[in-house]
């Protein structure tokens, strides 16, 4: 992350880096039923494939003369829009293994919390499958109503999900935050164990 806080860079440099060694990754056809956890990896995959395939065949047709003006004027939606994608099948193909080696407990949750994520990020991104013929309206639907009972599921065991992780108050907020005047009171050259 740059000092500003900012992924944009970050996320063309992983964009360029998956772009240099791309492979499209094997896929299955979408099937009528689009929330289960395999179809929504596999949508995911799909859209992976297509922005991936897409800029390829924009940065070649620039050819060298137009690499910068396409990379950085351009195609730089489609360069984001790419290396979070990738980022997402990365997260997604980890959490599903995780999943699938978990033999207590609680497996259920975990399950419903992958689904959830995988299903936020088609929900989020249904124009993009919809206006591309991926997926169909009612599929959309299908996501969004999914989605909405997952969330109703997971809503009772949130506040446990949440101290699982045993996040301090300390890490929820930086100390600028809590109480910015007395921060700023001393020069501290950036310890925030002074404060």
């Amino acid at each position: 992350m740059t000092a500003e806080g900012d992924n944009s860079v970050l996320i063309q440099k992983v964009a360029k880096e998956r772009l240099a060694m791309f492979k499209p990754q094997a896929t299955t056809s979408v099937s009528e039923n689009v929330t289960t956890t395999d179809q929504l990896i596999n949508l995911i995959k799909i859209r992976e494939n297509s922005l991936f395939s897409e800029l390829g065949k924009a940065l070649k047709a620039a050819g060298r003369e137009g690499l910068f003006e396409t990379w950085m004027l351009q195609e730089n939606e489609r360069i984001q829009s790419a290396g979070k994608t990738y980022g997402e099948r990365i997260v997604a193909d980890e959490f599903k293994s995780v999943v699938d080696g978990t033999e207590d407990s609680t497996k259920e949750v975990l399950q419903n919390l992958l689904d959830l994520h995988l299903l936020s990020y088609v929900k989020d991104n249904s124009a993009w499958f919809l206006t591309q013929g991926i997926i169909s309206p009612d599929q959309a639907k299908q996501v969004t109503a999914e989605f909405d009972e997952l969330c109703r599921v997971l809503t009772p065991q949130a506040l446990n999900l949440v101290e699982s992780f045993a996040i301090s108050d300390e890490m929820l907020s930086a100390p600028i935050a809590r109480d910015w005047v007395g921060f700023n009171e001393v020069d501290n050259k950036g310890e925030l164990d002074l404060f």
